[in-house]
Parts: C-alpha cells; structure tokens; sequence
C-alpha cells in the first residue's frame, strides 16, 4: 500500500511538473509550430493568451443540463488551452508513465467540443448582455442563442505522449469502432487525434523545435540507447560550450 501511495504522489508532481513546463508560452508555441508549420516561426509566443479550462463546465451552460460539473474539472485538468484570437490552440500532456490512454480519441475530441460549447455559450451570453440595435434575432436565432453570422475559433488538439514506448493505442474513432457494415461507418462521427510521440519523430522533425523540447524528445527517444544518447549529450555539451566561449 506504501509503495501504491508513493506511485500515486510521484504521478501527480509529474503532472504538475508537466503542466507548468508545457505551459510555458514559448514551449506551447513551439509544439504547434513544428507539427504545423515543421519549426517556421507562425505562432507568436507573445500573442497567445491563456484561456481559463475551469470555466468549460457544462455544455452550452444550459439549466436544463445535469452533468457534474466537477466531472469536467477533472477531465481538463491537464489541458492547457490558449488563443492567438484566430485559433483556440489546446494541448494535452499524455506522462512518461508508459501508461497508453486507449480510449483517447474519446477523451481528445470531448475537448474539442467542450471548447467550442463553450464559445457558443459565451456568444449566448454575449447577445443577452449587449442589445443590439443593428441586428434583430430571428425567432430561431434567439432560441438557439446563437446567430447565424456568428463564428467560432477553430479548435486544435495536440497530445504530447512522454513515454518512452512507441504509442500502440487508436489515433481515431474509427479504430475503436466494433466491426459493422461499411455504410454504416461512413455516417458515423469520426476524430482523428493529432499526436506527437518521440519514438514517432525522425531526429530532422525533432530539430525543428526551438527550445528544449527538442532535447527532451531526444533524450526520450534514445533513451533505451546508451551510446546514442552519449552521443547527444556530448554533442549539447559542445554547444553549450561554443556559446559560453
């Protein structure tokens, strides 16, 4: 029971280890612009601004809704979510436990659609608050709540796994379908994870990060590889060296 509680405590300073590392503007940026933009310099790490996960309770923050709202604290609570005010960019820190969340696509796209729930709530909300002189809703728009020239930020999901196994779990819904007829599958709702693993980077993908998470992903990756990561860790040292001197 000991060694269970000690496990238990050890999981919980690595999420919060993690968390505060990955949420670290420059850190954040840097993820979303090597597997957007393989390292180009888009996403200004200046420009984003952090959005309150806490507040993405109950969709659509209807009366009428019964789910717990501590069930989705607890869901989000390693989500880091932040904005540029074009894209609402979030992202998930799967820990170096070798623990493979088989049920992520699940799990992934709840996030997705309780982000947007959420910025259709706050646009309800918004039309309450504020009366506008310009527009008039329509009887469909006032019972939705939403209008119809209203927009929402797109929403992009990016899972950091930190193990050091190669992840073997589903990357859609699809794969976790039961088999079924095929026209049945072309109907149903269908998630694609976007997912970056250190065993699933080439070491060129890898040196299209910017900051340290570059070494961390080698450091990972070669971690099983005595010599290879001699090599890198000789090869940081020279580095550090030529800059000091």
């Amino acid at each position: 029971m000991k060694r269970r509680n000690n496990e238990v405590m050890s999981m919980g300073r690595l999420d919060i280890l993690t968390k505060e590392y990955v949420k670290q503007p420059s850190v954040f940026a840097d993820v979303f612009n090597q597997f957007l933009y393989h390292g180009r310099q888009v996403i200004d790490p200046d420009r984003l601004v952090e959005i309150d996960t806490t507040e993405i309770a109950v969709p659509y923050g209807s009366d009428r809704a019964s789910v717990p709202e501590q069930r989705y604290r607890d869901v989000l609570k390693m989500l880091m979510t932040m904005t540029d005010g074009s894209v609402a960019y979030c992202l998930l820190a799967v820990e170096n436990e070798g623990k493979i969340n088989y049920a992520m696509p699940v799990k992934d796209g709840l996030y997705d659609f309780l982000q947007l729930a959420h910025q259709v709530t706050k646009a309800s909300n918004s039309h309450k608050d504020t009366k506008s002189k310009d527009h008039k809703p329509s009887g469909d728009e006032f019972l939705s709540g939403f209008w119809k020239s209203d927009r929402l930020l797109p929403v992009m999901t990016i899972v950091i796994y930190f193990g050091v196994e190669e992840w073997d779990g589903p990357l859609s819904l699809r794969e976790m379908y039961t088999d079924c007829d095929e026209e049945v599958l072309k109907c149903v709702a269908d998630y694609r994870i976007n997912l970056i693993t250190p065993r699933g980077l080439s070491d060129n993908q890898i040196d299209e990060f910017q900051t340290n998470m570059r070494e961390i992903m080698k450091y990972i990756k070669y971690s099983n590889d005595k010599k290879k990561l001699n090599e890198i860790i000789g090869t940081e040292v020279q580095k550090c060296r030529k800059k000091r001197s």
